[in-house]
């Protein structure tokens, strides 16, 4: 072992299955007029259930603070959702007009600066004395084993190997001993600083179950495992609830200390890593949407992104995520007219053409070594190949710059493209339902106030599905054309489920705009899901056994 275990629920793997009205929580400002009424609305075309709704005590404006994030939305979701008994119910999250878009940079307060110096120094006494345990460790196997080589590197990972290595060429041998009290005093002095290193926890993940189930051991040996086996789950317990509220100085105060008390000097080192980058300033501004996928989760790392675990390409099977949909605009009427469009084009299905807007760029450059931007851009292009051969679907493709010169493209039911950024052009004129995005960075810093982003664009030209950057995300943040449409033209899942398996990040910058239960292919779905790239086709595969979790390292 020697590996401690997060105290915390392992989840099971997401799987297709389509997003009903009574799995989605709707998020409200009680700041904002507008955004009740438009939740009321949306409650009612949908059929949300009415104790569903929870309201926020937040600022009416674009931004928040990253502490008002904290306090008065992850804690305040979290205690409505476990007082609702809602948590094992609730698959996705949907903010409305008046919830802040985007989280600001974490600032730390003189009080935090001087509680990050104490933790990095509680931190290398806790390595420097992890080491030292270590190094005995290796001693005793170096006497049992004269070839037995010790390691050098120190850092918690190398440290914990370092002890596993010792422990599995001694084992074996402490075993083999044939002089009782020798055996004994070998055996008491491996235990002893197995606890050191991972405290009762690993004493009873290595030795509890036999201890506890062992007919020759006497009934009062027996009865300390067994308490010792209670008081760990209890410490879990009391972990999880204070870890819970990681923006209070004293629940992290009581994280670390139980850490330390259950899961020894490596179990408080990991907890004091974790909140040590709790206090990083370094890129922790997000959408507020794309943060909210992690409600669940305690303690990660805040600065720059997360890989998606429910991106279909993910091997994440661990993490509990939430999908997280917005609906806003740049005024309440758009927002209500977006929500009755939706629901009005679902019944009949979504008609037009797809307009793809590519840059003609190579995706090798002239050196022979592949471009980013020119295998972005080939995914258009793949897109359009795709939709040209499986589909009956008209397709425009634009493959040069500039963009879609204004109102040249009509009838767009789709639409796709890049770049000019910060500078809207009405290329297309789209139908009723059109859902569509545009590759640019910063295409939603703002929203309700007049300005020439995309995002604004789109919706107030009758867009009713969107997403775009609250700041800058770079390319590896969007969602790819050839993979968010095609499993969208398939029809089987809603608007969320389809970005929120081809989305490949968290905790980072895009923020999705629409209704998360549309599905505008649904009555005539112009792709079936033999059509889609093949590994994509697993998202509907029949779910299988999950794998054992993964301990944290």
């Amino acid at each position: 072992m020697l590996v401690v275990l997060p105290p915390s629920l392992v989840p099971a793997r997401h799987t297709a299955a389509e997003l009903t009205a009574e799995q989605i929580l709707l998020v409200v400002n009680k700041n904002s007029p507008d955004s009740q009424k438009l939740a009321d609305l949306y409650a009612q075309l949908r059929h949300v259930p009415s104790d569903q709704t929870v309201m926020l005590d937040l600022p009416d404006a674009e931004e928040m603070p990253f502490n008002t994030y904290e306090t008065q939305v992850v804690g305040p979701l979290r205690q409505f959702l476990v007082d609702h008994e809602l948590q094992g119910k609730i698959k996705c999250l949907l903010t409305f007009y008046g919830v802040p878009f985007r989280i600001a940079d974490r600032i730390n307060s003189h009080e935090d600066l001087m509680e990050l110096e104490h933790l990095r120094s509680m931190d290398k006494t806790c390595i420097d004395r992890a080491t030292a345990v270590v190094q005995a460790l290796e001693k005793q196997a170096s006497e049992l084993n004269p070839k037995f080589k010790p390691g050098s590197a120190t850092t918690p990972r190398a440290l914990a190997m370092r002890a596993q290595a010792a422990v599995a060429d001694m084992g074996p041998r402490i075993e083999a001993m044939t002089d009782p009290t020798a055996r004994a005093t070998a055996t008491a002095a491996l235990m002893d600083r197995l606890q050191q290193l991972g405290g009762a926890a690993e004493m009873d993940g290595r030795f509890g179950a036999h201890q506890r189930d062992n007919p020759n051991v006497s009934p009062e040996e027996r009865q300390k495992w067994i308490d010792m086996h209670e008081q760990i789950q209890q410490i879990r317990q009391q972990i999880e609830k204070f870890q819970g509220a990681r923006w209070d100085p004293d629940a992290r105060f009581k994280t670390r200390t139980l850490w330390a008390q259950a899961f020894g000097l490596l179990g408080e080192e990991q907890a004091l890593t974790r909140q040590i980058e709790y206090f990083d300033t370094d890129h922790t501004a997000a959408a507020t949407d794309n943060e909210l996928a992690l409600l669940w989760w305690d303690y990660y790392p805040r600065s720059h992104w997360m890989p998606n675990p429910l991106y279909y390409r993910s091997r994440a099977s661990n993490a509990p995520v939430l999908m997280v949909m917005r609906l806003d605009g740049p005024s309440p009427a758009i927002v209500e007219k977006m929500m009755r469009t939706s629901v009005q084009v679902e019944e009949t299905g979504l008609t037009g053409i797809a307009a793809l807007d590519a840059r003609g760029i190579d995706p090798v450059d002239e050196k022979g070594k592949p471009s980013a931007f020119g295998m972005f851009d080939e995914h258009i292009r793949n897109l359009a190949l795709l939709l040209r051969t499986k589909t009956r679907l008209r397709i425009k493709l634009g493959d040069q710059e500039p963009v879609f010169p204004a109102h040249t493209v009509k009838g767009v039911a789709l639409y796709c493209g890049w770049y000019s950024v910060g500078n809207y052009i009405p290329g297309c004129d789209f139908n009723p339902g059109a859902v569509g995005y545009h590759i640019a960075s910063y295409e939603m810093v703002s929203l309700h106030t007049p300005s020439t982003y995309w995002v604004r664009g789109l919706l107030s030209d009758g867009v009713v599905a969107t997403l775009g950057p609250v700041a800058e995300p770079y390319l590896g943040a969007f969602p790819l054309p050839d993979e968010f449409f095609p499993l969208l033209l398939t029809g089987k899942l809603t608007l969320a489920e389809v970005y929120w398996r081809t989305t490949p990040m968290t905790s980072w910058m895009i923020s999705f705009i629409g209704d998360p239960l549309y599905t505008p292919y649904r009555a005539n779905p112009p792709m079936e899901v033999g059509d889609i790239p093949a590994p994509m086709r697993l998202i509907f595969a029949a779910p299988t056994s999950q794998p054992a979790s993964r301990p944290v390292d």
